[in-house]
């Protein structure tokens, strides 16, 4: 069930993706090499996901909202593969943007995407005016000074240095589990029910710590071929992580409990709408790429 689902939003976004970006010139080419590279599109399917919590939104929304989502995620990809931070010349199964199309045009292809996710939310013409307002103050939130942009700079800060379980997770919270708590709220846009939006956002959170612990682990354990991106680059970078700090096992744990956890708060909810963000929250734990 959740491997058809994720795959239906995935071709949904693909085609959105294709619809908004267009081929015409060099920098959309490098827009378009990213954004349609093979992808999970884990953040669309909790977009999607918690949206079928929330009876105020429109399916075209979600996809929408989706789209912008995961735009923003692959110009913070383009960026972090850059030289001038982790240096990765693989994502998504090829060669990283800068390889392909040099540095100058992969920052400008990251510049682009990031600017066609706002885009996409103000022509929405579903969403009220708040409502656009609301949505891209989740986004800019999540992804700058307080939220993904300080993550990074944290985690380039951290290069060769010791730093402790508590400092570790502050960064995946913020580098990666910004954007995931981001995808989440998306799909309550519109939804007036406090208690239910806290739940929500709870779980978010938990899983966005998750991941980023998962993502750790198998960056370890798994190889480039199966994850389709470069390995052990925390390694060369001399970066603590959340595996190598705790050891294997004890972040496999954690990675496991905050899923577990996640998932209770949602079933505080007694609707059987969630099960599809309870899959999502399994899968994030038990992935094996």
């Amino acid at each position: 069930m959740l491997k058809e689902f994720m795959s239906h939003i995935r071709s949904q976004v693909t085609s959105n993706i294709e619809q908004f970006i267009g081929s015409s010139n060099l920098i959309e080419e490098a827009m378009r090499y990213s954004a349609l590279a093979e992808s999970k599109m884990i953040r669309a399917a909790l977009v999607c996901a918690s949206g079928k919590v929330n009876n105020n939104i429109t399916d075209k929304t979600l996809i929408n909202l989706s789209t912008s989502i995961e735009l923003m995620h692959t110009y913070s990809l383009i960026h972090d593969d850059l030289p001038a931070m982790d240096n990765d010349d693989f994502r998504r199964g090829k060669k990283s943007s800068h390889i392909k199309y040099g540095e100058a045009n992969a920052i400008l292809a990251g510049d682009a995407l990031q600017a066609l996710s706002y885009e996409i939310i103000s022509h929405d013409y579903n969403l009220t005016s708040d409502e656009k307002i609301d949505a891209i103050k989740l986004l800019s939130s999540a992804c700058g000074k307080n939220g993904m942009v300080y993550g990074q700079f944290l985690d380039i800060e951290s290069e060769s240095k010791l730093i402790d379980k508590k400092s570790i997770e502050n960064i995946h919270s913020l580098k990666t589990g910004k954007l995931i708590e981001c995808s989440v709220m998306f799909g309550q846009i519109g939804n007036s029910k406090k208690e239910q939006i806290s739940i929500l956002k709870s779980y978010a959170k938990k899983i966005g710590l998750a991941f980023q612990i998962t993502d750790d682990i198998l960056e370890i354990v798994s190889s480039k071929e199966t994850l389709g991106k470069s390995t052990n680059s925390d390694i060369k970078n001399h970066k603590s992580t959340y595996a190598n700090v705790v050891g294997i096992d004890n972040a496999i744990k954690k990675s496991k409990k905050l899923s577990k956890s996640a998932i209770t708060d949602l079933e505080t909810l007694n609707s059987k709408e969630v099960n599809m963000l309870i899959e999502l929250g399994k899968y994030i734990s038990y992935r094996e790429k």
